[in-house]
């Protein structure tokens, strides 16, 4: 059995092995807005303890601080020690000098667009999955670069909650908008392939706690299954009901899109009229 036979026969004992049931529900800006008496005794206990540690604007926001408490069912201690472990790893990384490093090496091979807003203003994350050569980025030894670069994405995005929020915009979170067509086991869901998908989910858990509202596949297909498979353990109870998966019927997933999506904002691949993103 040579090298691509034995990943793609591993891959299929992974989907054997594994299953999983996908919730819908995303959760909603309102309840990020909306808390009971006992949640906002919590919150002003949380910030009173956490507040001299941040030197940010954004992070003494309330939306931002709940996210930690949501993260740990309100504890308010182990809260505290996310948000504590989130900063060291913050100045460790050096993660605000992101936003300023060139990326362009990776920007041609693994798509990602943050130029999307669905109808009450919320920032998309765009990923055109079937661009994404995992299997060679590993092969080439790019795999830090690669997280490197998906963490400066993310505080791209989270940035522009932020900024709208300082403008009076009601956004507190993101979407995630997905396409998988085309994808396939050996470059996407290859067994050296689902440890760096693993750590992608492990960073945005532990880092960037509920931010996200929805998380939507379209043109799924039995690789996305494997993928999604093999890391749902390490997704959130609230990412996993956050997540909404379409397969090929196309009417289906226009239809949930049209619903929130203006198709002005939307590229051809979703349906969309939005010119294309040169990359």
């Amino acid at each position: 059995m040579n090298r691509v036979d034995f990943e793609f026969f591993s891959s299929c004992i992974i989907v054997l092995v594994i299953f999983v049931n996908i919730n819908v529900n995303a959760i909603g800006v309102k309840k990020f807005l909306s808390l009971s008496f006992e949640e906002k005794s919590a919150l002003d206990k949380f910030r009173a303890r956490v507040a001299p540690l941040l030197d940010d604007n954004c992070m003494r926001h309330d939306t931002y601080l709940v996210r930690w408490l949501r993260a740990r069912n309100f504890d308010i201690h182990a809260a505290e020690v996310m948000l504590r472990e989130n900063l060291k790893w913050r100045k460790d990384q050096k993660v605000e000098n992101t936003r300023n490093e060139d990326f362009s090496d990776l920007k041609q091979d693994f798509h990602l667009t943050l130029d999307t807003y669905d109808k009450i203003g919320q920032p998309i994350g765009v990923i055109d999955l079937y661009e994404w050569d995992m299997r060679r980025a590993v092969l080439q030894g790019k795999s830090p670069r690669l997280v490197r670069y998906i963490m400066a994405l993310v505080e791209n995005i989270t940035g522009q909650v932020c900024e709208r929020q300082q403008k009076g915009m009601n956004v507190t979170q993101v979407m995630v908008l997905l396409n998988a067509d085309g994808i396939n086991v050996v470059q996407q869901a290859c067994p050296i392939c689902m440890p760096l998908w693993i750590q992608f989910i492990t960073s945005v858990e532990n880092y960037y706690p509920e931010w996200i509202d929805e998380f939507i596949i379209v043109d799924s297909s039995p690789a996305v299954q494997i993928i999604l498979n093999v890391i749902r353990p390490f997704f959130s109870r609230n990412t996993r009901n956050a997540i909404k998966v379409f397969g090929h019927n196309r009417k289906n997933w226009m239809t949930y899109l049209d619903n929130k999506i203006s198709r002005s904002e939307r590229r051809k691949e979703y349906g969309g009229i939005k010119p294309p993103f040169r990359f």
